[in-house]
C-alpha cells in the first residue's frame, strides 16, 4: 500500500509539474510557487523515505535531484519555465523531509532498543 501511495504522489507531481497551466499574477507576486515546491518535495522525501527505507541521506539525494530534474525538464518545455529558486525551494523541502524522517528514524531506534538496568549497587 506504501508504495502505491507513493507512485500515486509521484504521478500528481509530473503531471502538476509538467502539464501546462495558466500563471496567475496572484501566484507570482505572493511567491506561493515557492511554498508549492518546498511542501511538495518535502511530501516526496517522506514518502520516499517510508516506501523505501532507504538511508536518511540517500532520501535526500534522490529527492533534490528529482527536484534538479524537474526543472530541467520545465527548461526544455516551451510553454513552462524551469526556475533555480524553484530548484532550491524543492531541495529544501527535501532537507526538511529528510530532517523529519531522520528524527523519526532515531525515534524508533530509542523505542527498539532494550532498556538496560542500572548496575546492582548493593553488595
Amino acid at each position: 500500500m506504501r508504495h502505491r501511495i507513493f507512485v500515486g504522489y509521484v504521478v500528481a507531481m509530473v503531471l502538476v509539474f509538467l502539464l501546462p497551466v495558466p500563471t496567475t499574477p496572484l501566484a507570482e507576486s505572493r511567491h506561493v510557487d515557492k511554498v508549492i515546491h518546498f511542501g511538495v518535495f518535502l511530501g516526496f522525501a517522506l514518502l520516499f523515505y517510508v516506501d523505501r527505507h532507504w538511508r536518511v541521506w540517500q532520501t535526500f539525494l534522490i529527492a533534490v535531484a528529482f527536484a534538479g530534474g524537474i526543472e530541467l525538464v520545465q527548461w526544455t518545455l516551451p510553454y513552462r519555465e524551469g526556475d533555480w529558486w524553484d530548484f532550491v525551494a524543492g531541495a529544501a523541502g527535501a532537507g526538511l523531509g529528510a530532517v523529519v524522517a531522520l528524527v523519526f528514524e532515531r525515534q524508533a531506534g530509542r523505542m527498539a532498543a532494550p532498556r538496560r538496568r542500572p548496575p546492582n549497587m548493593t553488595a
